[in-house]
């Protein structure tokens, strides 16, 4: 018996040695555990101003981290390109166009990294289209003459096409590059498109094509299929 106790209180005395050094360990990996997830909030809830080039124009750009996943955008677009004047040939005849283009977009989106530590993204929202589209204005560069009769072109008028999208229009697209890059500076791309709805027409017409007006709504039909505004950006972000 005295032998059996004396096993037990050498074993216990040998085995306390090994709780020591386990203990130690234990706590190392707990502490190592507590950095990685510390790492977490040091880059939540940043803020960052970008600047934003591409198609439907230039603007700039709020963004705030939200997670590791998520991000909220707001931002605006605008572009503006006025009397861009070009001569083109239409059955035989030579024309004139002179073109406005316009584009005022607001932004407001949701961007998605499925992979937190990857920088490829979805992102969806809503587009607030105001006012873009072209006005394009068309005239006769020639007199045009049947035998010894001869129209001045000025006579027979100019036509004034208006192709525009406007209102709330729902946005989504898929990019490289976070809204609130990791480091005080980052560079994405985007691709995507607002779901506008078909264009509104507009005619205005004069002279001998006056009537060319009564014609607004059969463009405006032939053009509904045109409900899909593109959108493509790249994008300079600076962590705040």
């Amino acid at each position: 018996m005295k032998k059996f106790i004396l096993f037990i209180v050498l074993a216990a005395v040998s085995y306390s040695p090994l709780m020591a050094q386990d203990a130690p360990m234990a706590t190392d990996s707990t502490k190592a555990m507590e950095a990685k997830e510390d790492k977490y909030p040091m880059w939540q809830n940043r803020h960052a101003i970008a600047l934003s080039l591409g198609m439907p124009g230039i603007g700039l750009e709020y963004a705030y981290n939200i997670n590791r996943s998520l991000n909220l955008r707001a931002g605006f677009l605008s572009f503006q390109l006025n009397d861009y004047n070009t001569n083109l040939d239409i059955s035989g005849q030579s024309v004139n166009v002179n073109a406005n283009l316009s584009s005022s977009v607001f932004d407001l989106f949701l961007e998605y990294h499925p992979t937190p530590n990857k920088a490829f993204k979805l992102v969806g929202g809503f587009g607030y289209l105001n006012n873009v589209g072209v006005n394009t204005l068309i005239l006769l560069n020639d007199d045009i003459g049947f035998g010894d009769l001869v129209i001045d072109n000025e006579e027979i008028g100019d036509i004034d096409i208006a192709v525009t999208w406007s209102g709330l229009a729902p946005y989504m697209g898929f990019g490289f590059g976070r809204a609130v890059p990791k480091k005080r500076v980052g560079f994405g791309i985007e691709v995507g498109t607002y779901y506008a709805g078909g264009p509104d027409v507009g005619i205005t017409a004069n002279g001998m094509l006056q009537n060319t007006a009564t014609e607004e709504q059969e463009l405006e039909d032939n053009l509904a299929s045109y409900a899909w505004v593109p959108r493509v950006m790249a994008r300079l972000a600076i962590k705040l």
